[in-house]
């Protein structure tokens, strides 16, 4: 009798073997194999950059036509042979092999957006600029005087909080301390929820949008599954809000001493 273990054993026992040749495609319209540019040798790529496709023979019962061309993230996802002498097959399959340069391109655009602290800064400085000259003028409604004032202190820390993370950003990249982007995101966050009300909601909206991209760009680019791109960028989150609490909360201290859980090993004091 087959057990649950011996076909899991099974299965992985096939795909450990398959995957250290070229998987053909088989044409059925003339029963001729050629070669598949998406399928690569499995032991030339990272694991995590594959997928597994199930794929049916012919004269197949229902139960593994059901199976025909459906995609696994991992060999743990692949179900057992429905029937002894089932002749399917698993077939091995790079993740990025069909990305197209659209999704490229418009990731590329929204690092620009997020990166480009330049230009926001110099149109916060224009209307401060504006705001500030009608409080010269001396306007006799307070209320007016209110609302300027408050124009003045939210552009402030919309560009103070953008600043924080472009610097935060630039000591990651000289400090090159392994582990320790969880850290300068979470100060990056810290350090714009000091400003104010209005910092740590700048803050939120680039941590979320920078987390949107890095968790396609994890599974296109740097390997990861699905899964686990996903669990890292609820990591960074929780560093991210830790750091926006801890900000709120004190804005007086040192925003590397209430962050500190997050400082790896080796990096420099001056971080």
């Amino acid at each position: 009798m087959t057990t649950p273990s011996m076909e899991k054993k099974r299965i992985n026992e096939f795909i450990d073997k398959t995957s250290k040749k070229k998987v053909m495609n088989i044409d059925k319209a003339n029963n001729k194999s050629q070669e598949s540019p998406t399928f690569e040798i499995g032991i030339e790529y990272n694991d995590k950059a594959k997928t597994y496709r199930w794929e049916t023979n012919k004269g197949a019962c229902d139960k593994c036509k059901e199976l025909d061309n459906k995609e696994f993230e991992s060999k743990e996802d692949i179900p057992p042979k429905p029937h002894p002498n089932c002749k399917c097959e698993v077939e091995i399959i790079k993740n990025n092999s069909e990305r197209c340069d659209c999704i490229d391109n418009a990731l590329k655009e929204i690092d620009d957006i997020i990166n480009n602290a330049t230009v926001l800064e110099k149109e916060i400085n224009i209307n401060i600029s504006k705001f500030s000259k009608l409080l010269l003028n001396r306007p006799a409604n307070r209320f007016l005087i209110t609302s300027l004032n408050n124009c003045i202190n939210g552009l402030e820390q919309i560009k103070g909080a953008v600043n924080d993370f472009i610097q935060n950003y630039k000591d990651m990249k000289e400090a090159n301390t392994i582990g320790a982007d969880k850290y300068f995101h979470s100060k990056a966050n810290c350090d714009a929820a000091k400003r104010g009300e209005i910092g740590a909601l700048v803050a939120k909206g680039i941590s979320d949008l920078r987390e949107f991209t890095d968790t396609f760009k994890n599974v296109l680019f740097k390997g990861m599954t699905l899964a686990e791109s996903i669990k890292d960028s609820i990591e960074d989150q929780e560093a991210n809000k830790y750091g926006r609490e801890q900000g709120r909360n004190n804005p007086n201290e040192d925003s590397s001493i209430l962050i500190d859980k997050y400082r790896p090993n080796g990096l420099p004091d001056r971080y």
